[in-house]
């Protein structure tokens, strides 16, 4: 065995001090003193053996890489490469290089500057979810494929809803045929929504594509990596295999200044080891073997620690939502800020196959329980059946759990005017505080849903004794209807379906 390796993060942490002070300052506003409840899992040497034991595997097991543009990478940085084998393992001193490289805060972009925001560990965006083989028709009840008008409808949908910060396409979508998708996807999502667009991306021509795409919106590619409206999933292949189009994909777009996320998917019991801690050291593995190769292309390439990590059922082979699968993810979360680095950890899956109270519940509690580890970035917006199912209603009503998971989390002030001991004197026993003033600059911060009904039996009754199924339907059916993002200009929808024209002519040819 090998001896353990030193943590190569306190000098990485004591000079990143200065650095995210002076980051920090881009974000928005400045954070009141609040009492906030938390959540967190590892101790701090926990996070240590979880790191050194990633460094070991890396060291020792090494990963199995496809690509050989990669391979030269690694080589060139210092890993010991074996070109016939596809194999490299890396030393402990190229993982602490590559976490020094990466930058800790990060601004995404969207097509109107109102939808930025920034990954510094201080907020939770939300991700409308996506690449699921189906969806839930909103008007039949039907489960069915996915089509390319289901992801602009999807798309506005996602586009209204207050809690939602980015998209990423829901699905595979079957009238476009299978070497065009991620590139329509792009370009669909961009044209129906206003705001950031997270997609997929399987090589390096597609991602020339996209990139293209994108660049002709925000006007050339230097803009686009001052202003990158788009960003990228990479998912290796666990355990520990790079393929090599996701890879080269990822080369591509680092290179280019979109931000990519890392996000591995080891399956405790089947491509991991069947323990937790186990799992998550093959996530993480993963992870910072990809952030190595990305931070040694482009230096300072913007990199998401992603955390995907899952659990099997035994019987079937098949992914389950569990709570173990949320262990893993709140302490994944936990080591990417021991990192220092900006997160996307999974949530707001449901195993239920309809927007009914099980995936009310299996979402409510996944959502509050990653928001108290506070994430970066929460997928799984509109996601049923494990993954498989996207569907309008449950966006919509994952768009009010996440409201009311907000209002839990914001915490509460004690000052001397949220403690109102003037006030409560002025009442007295037995008054009334309805009318007071404290009361009328107060009462806006409670909270109040969006379509959830909190009204007496009978009014409910009086107005239709609807379900938040039904409700949420009715939503969807007005989003469809009156919401209208700002669309792109004509002449750059021209230069894009040339674009696509190339795109096509190039990639359909090939397959």
């Amino acid at each position: 065995m090998l001896p353990m390796l030193p943590l190569p993060l306190e000098k990485q942490r004591n000079l990143l001090k200065v650095k995210l002070q002076k980051q920090l300052q881009v974000t928005e506003g400045r954070f009141k003193r609040m009492s906030k409840p938390s959540l967190s899992l590892l101790s701090e040497e926990e996070m240590g053996s979880i790191h050194n034991a990633s460094l070991e595997v890396l060291e020792r097991t090494g990963i199995k890489v496809m690509s050989n543009k990669a391979l030269d990478i690694l080589k060139e940085a210092g890993a010991n490469v074996d070109y016939g084998k596809n194999h490299a393992t890396i030393p402990g001193n190229l993982v602490a290089e590559a976490l020094e490289r990466a930058p800790k805060v990060m601004k995404w972009c969207a097509r109107n500057t109102k939808y930025d925001f920034v990954l510094n560990k201080q907020q939770v965006h939300f991700l409308a979810d996506g690449f699921s083989p189906f969806i839930l028709d909103w008007e039949t009840g039907e489960r069915r494929y996915s089509t390319s008008e289901d992801l602009a409808r999807w798309t506005r949908i996602a586009d209204y809803l207050d809690n939602v910060h980015f998209i990423w396409a829901p699905g595979a979508c079957v009238d476009v045929p299978p070497p065009m998708r991620n590139i329509v996807d792009v370009y669909t999502c961009l044209r129906n929504s206003e705001k950031h667009f997270e997609g997929n991306s399987v090589s390096a021509k597609e991602v020339q594509y996209q990139i293209e795409i994108a660049a002709a919106i925000v006007g050339g590619k230097e803009e686009l990596r001052e202003r990158p409206i788009f960003s990228a999933i990479i998912c290796n292949i666990s355990p520990l295999k790079f393929d090599k189009g996701m890879t080269e994909a990822g080369i591509e777009l680092a290179k280019a200044g979109i931000p990519v996320d890392i996000y591995p998917m080891p399956m405790a019991g089947e491509t991991s080891p069947a323990t937790l801690a186990g799992t998550m050291v093959v996530n993480n593995a993963e992870f910072l073997g990809s952030l190595v190769i990305l931070e040694f292309v482009s230096p300072g390439a913007p990199v998401v620690y992603g955390a995907g990590a899952g659990i099997v059922n035994f019987k079937t082979g098949s992914r389950i939502e569990s709570p173990e699968s949320y262990l893993m993810h709140l302490a994944l979360n936990q080591l990417a800020h021991y990192y220092g680095l900006p997160s996307e950890i999974g949530a707001s899956d449901a195993v239920s196959k309809l927007p009914d109270a099980q995936a009310g519940y299996e979402k409510a509690i996944s959502l509050i329980t990653h928001i108290l580890t506070a994430p970066d970035i929460v997928p799984g917006l509109g996601r049923l059946e494990g993954g498989r199912i996207t569907s309008p209603e449950a966006l919509v009503i994952d768009n009010e759990i996440i409201d009311f998971a907000l209002g839990f989390i914001q915490g509460f002030e004690v000052n001397d005017d949220t403690l109102a001991v003037d006030v409560i004197d002025k009442v007295g026993p037995g008054g009334i505080f309805l009318g007071e003033k404290h009361t009328l600059e107060h009462f806006r911060e409670r909270w109040m849903p969006k379509i959830s009904d909190i009204s007496s039996f009978e009014t409910w009754e009086k107005k239709g004794s609807k379900s938040i199924d039904k409700a949420a339907k009715e939503k969807v059916r007005e989003i469809l209807a009156t919401h209208k993002p700002e669309p792109i200009p004509e002449d750059v929808q021209g230069e894009i379906s040339q674009i696509l024209k190339r795109a096509e002519i190039e990639l359909l040819n090939e397959s």
